[in-house]
């Protein structure tokens, strides 16, 4: 590995750590230690212009960390494993085989709901109920496979991560 991809591989090492932190202080911010929300829960969450702003940070967030981890992390530690880089989905596929993250079907489904949380607004309660409900599940999956990664890079390409 060049010492170029190696700067840049731990540069977004420590990018994904920032916005892993971050994203999980909104979320407790946003929605406490709660695994399963009500619609009432999250109408009273939403009724305030913090709340919202709350709503939206988590959101946007989220999207973030999916974005810069799929499709920035994921192809840079493969070029740096030694492995083809191809697309998305079949990044996805190969980071599974070799253990690194959990579903690569879980990933498509964060992609999509990525979508529906930060490009559209989602005005039926129920529907935004089960979204947050699965975008903070999504969250914990996000983190694990994160620090998957980041073992695998210290272990295997002995990187320097804090």
């Amino acid at each position: 590995m060049t010492q170029n991809r190696h700067d840049r591989l731990i540069r977004l090492f420590e990018l994904v750590a920032r916005e892993d932190q971050h994203l999980l202080a909104v979320r407790e911010r946003f929605l406490g230690t709660k695994k399963a929300l009500k619609p009432q829960e999250v109408e009273k969450l939403i009724s305030s212009d913090l709340g919202i702003d709350r709503l939206e940070s988590f959101g946007a967030k989220f999207g973030r960390m999916q974005d810069t981890i799929v499709d920035k992390l994921m192809p840079a530690l493969l070029s740096a494993a030694g492995e083809p880089v191809l697309a998305a989905i079949d990044n996805l596929g190969r980071l599974e085989r070799l253990g690194l993250i959990e579903d690569g079907d879980k990933w498509l489904q964060m992609r999509q709901l990525r979508n529906r949380l930060v490009h559209e607004y989602i005005d039926n309660l129920e529907h935004l109920t089960t979204a947050l409900e699965r975008a903070s599940q999504f969250t914990d999956h996000m983190h694990d496979d994160f620090d998957a990664m980041r073992q695998y890079a210290i272990k295997h390409l002995h990187l320097q991560l804090p």
